[in-house]
């Protein structure tokens, strides 16, 4: 391959990236690689690529070559920075960053990541107050309230299963702010792995203080794709149904997927501000605030469609949800539901929400009444720096004999 061929590779590849096309532009940057793998531009233009689709770990080796480089300008480093705090390696991040912290192109940005990197770190040899000092000192007149840093840190390391670090800061917040229930019930679940479900109160307030950022954080961050692959399992069946209920609505994502083979759609939710985004949404002819499993025992409706995504992860045993899904169900009414998919059995994870086994989920559902007529399993949404294992259900209710 000559050298003018070889540049035109790299300048598609460039442009490709620009332009969004993110893997026609891994496969440009590779193809030069593999006739020049040393060549830093190439190897920087990969590490970019990478950290766009959200492979960090893999954007790791790239951007190092490329950072190593005699010379190597200072965005270099602050990409590997990034890339490195994206995987969970914060004291590796916080050296990164400080070795080009006096240069060109630092910006306010990489300031407050580097002070992120440095304090998260300093939790596995220090106290939550001696890191947060850190951060401010780092952070300078940039630095965030508190509060939100810990809090933020707390679900960070959390991801990472940092979880000795994550307690401290768990601990930190529930000094300073002892009413919280979402802190209260976080930081119990990395001491009690036998609570079987989130608390009410826990799962209301953590949905009504995420209802603002929650669409852009699920579609654009985690690449949360539940609901229309839930509707494509169900438009199997090849029906049109008369009253569907969404369960756990959220915003309403749920709901649009399925409007156009629904007569009625009702959704309830336990989140008022939640509520209020599917009300801006539209679409729902009814929304109702309300306790998943206490709506269907008490709810006078039948409905022949039952859709919970992303509800039971917020459920250890089933049980109960499932016999009353059943009894809010017509005859051969259909329950559609997502979980993240375990080994065995059900189990707490550190992340406050559940993971169900295959076997556990027929078994349950079984029990209640119900047969399994499709199961997929899929990744749910990203954490951290992995895909979250899923698991896909519809169950068909099995008719009274």
């Amino acid at each position: 391959m000559d050298a003018d061929h070889l540049q035109r590779i790299f300048d598609e590849a460039v442009q490709a990236h620009g332009e969004g096309r993110l893997d026609e532009a891994e496969a440009g940057f590779r193809a030069v690689l593999e006739v020049l793998p040393h060549e830093g531009e190439a190897l920087f233009g990969l590490g970019l690529t990478l950290m766009g689709l959200r492979r960090f770990s893999e954007a790791i080796a790239p951007l190092k070559a490329a950072a190593a480089e005699p010379g190597a300008e200072p965005v270099r480093f602050l990409c590997l920075a990034q890339g490195l705090y994206m995987t969970g390696a914060f004291a590796e991040a916080a050296e990164t960053f400080a070795a080009v912290a006096h240069q060109d192109g630092f910006n306010d940005g990489a300031r407050l990541t580097w002070a992120r990197s440095a304090a998260y770190a300093a939790l596995d040899d220090t106290d939550a107050d001696s890191a947060l000092a850190l951060y401010g000192r780092l952070a300078g007149p940039l630095a965030e309230d508190l509060d939100t840093v810990a809090r933020e840190g707390f679900s960070t390391l959390v991801a990472f299963e940092r979880l000795a670090a994550a307690r401290k800061l768990g601990q930190w917040l529930e000094a300073h702010a002892p009413d919280d229930a979402i802190r209260a019930h976080e930081l119990r679940v990395l001491t009690d792995p036998q609570i079987d479900r989130a608390p009410p109160a826990y799962v209301e307030a953590l949905f009504d203080a995420f209802a603002e950022r929650f669409d852009h954080q699920l579609l654009d961050n985690l690449e949360y794709q539940t609901p229309p692959l839930l509707a494509e399992m169900i438009g199997v069946a090849d029906r049109r149904f008369t009253h569907m209920l969404d369960l756990g609505c959220g915003t309403g994502l749920a709901g649009p997927p399925l409007r156009d083979r629904v007569g009625r759609l009702t959704g309830v939710d336990l989140s008022t501000a939640m509520l209020a985004k599917a009300a801006e949404r539209g679409g729902y002819d009814a929304l109702v605030h309300a306790e998943a499993v206490a709506f269907l025992r008490e709810t006078p409706d039948r409905f022949d469609l039952i859709v919970a995504a992303d509800v039971f992860s917020y459920l250890g045993d089933l049980g109960d949800i499932l016999a009353a899904a059943a009894g809010a169900l017509s005859d051969d009414g259909l329950l559609a539901f997502s979980v993240e998919q375990g080994e065995s059995g059900w189990r707490l994870l550190s992340s406050a929400r559940y993971a169900h086994g295959d076997d556990y989920v027929r078994a349950s559902a079984a029990s209640a009444g119900f047969e399994v007529i499709q199961h997929r399993q899929t990744p749910l949404r990203r954490q951290a720096d992995a895909a979250i294992p899923g698991g896909l259900y519809v169950l068909r209710k099995i008719r009274a004999a």
